[in-house]
């Protein structure tokens, strides 16, 4: 099995495990956890969209090197919520 399919089902798959783990104990978590978590969900979220969107399109339509296709269609479940789980870390509101 290559490195993309490894990718595609790990993100299919074990991320949203991850994610029904985490939530069940969102409450008790601190708020920058909570940010986290949304951050991938949200990712998560796009990422799905994204593959659907990749990965509807017929075969007569893809270029013979088409990377953006595989990246969205293969990587994305796996990166996105990664991205959105480390910009839920970083990006903190002010306090007033």
């Amino acid at each position: 099995m290559s490195m993309s399919i490894t990718a595609f089902l790990t993100g299919l798959y074990l991320v949203p495990l991850v994610l029904l783990a985490w939530g069940h104990r969102i409450r008790r978590t601190t708020p920058r956890g909570q940010r986290a978590f949304w951050g991938a969900i949200i990712g998560h979220c796009v990422a799905g969209l994204l593959a659907l969107s990749f990965g509807i399109l017929t075969p007569e339509l893809w270029p013979d090197t088409d990377a953006v296709r595989g990246f969205f269609g293969l990587w994305a479940m796996l990166l996105f919520p990664m991205l959105g789980a480390l910009a839920g870390l970083l990006f903190t509101p002010t306090d007033r």
